[in-house]
């Protein structure tokens, strides 16, 4: 799917620190940006198994049950390679649908 024409409020950047390595998430992750995260994940671990990974979503401003999917693929993905994942979040819309989704016990927070 394409984004909406001048949607560009969506980031993601990684942050190598020794093995650690850490994706910064930021703006809409929905419907239109859950491919991106999931392809900015595969290209990073196809670089490299880091030692620990933490997918910091406290930029997110908007997420929907697409993003939320996105988030449990990374989850997944980062479990087959015997990668430890963590989540950075800040009070708001990621927390608010993890815990309406009921999955919030899910994920190991940084």
């Amino acid at each position: 799917m394409t984004p909406p024409p001048g949607d560009d409020a969506f980031d993601v950047r990684s942050e190598r620190r020794g093995d650690h390595l850490r994706l910064l998430v930021s703006g809409e992750l929905d419907l239109f940006r859950e491919p991106d995260l999931r392809r900015a994940l595969d290209d990073v671990l196809a670089d490299t198994t880091p030692e620990r990974l933490v997918l910091d979503v406290s930029g997110v401003q908007f997420l929907d049950s697409s993003g939320l999917r996105a988030l449990l693929m990374c989850r997944d993905r980062a479990r087959s390679l015997g990668v430890p994942l963590a989540l950075a979040v800040a009070p708001g819309p990621v927390t608010r649908l993890l815990d309406v989704a009921g999955v919030r016990n899910w994920f190991a927070y940084d």
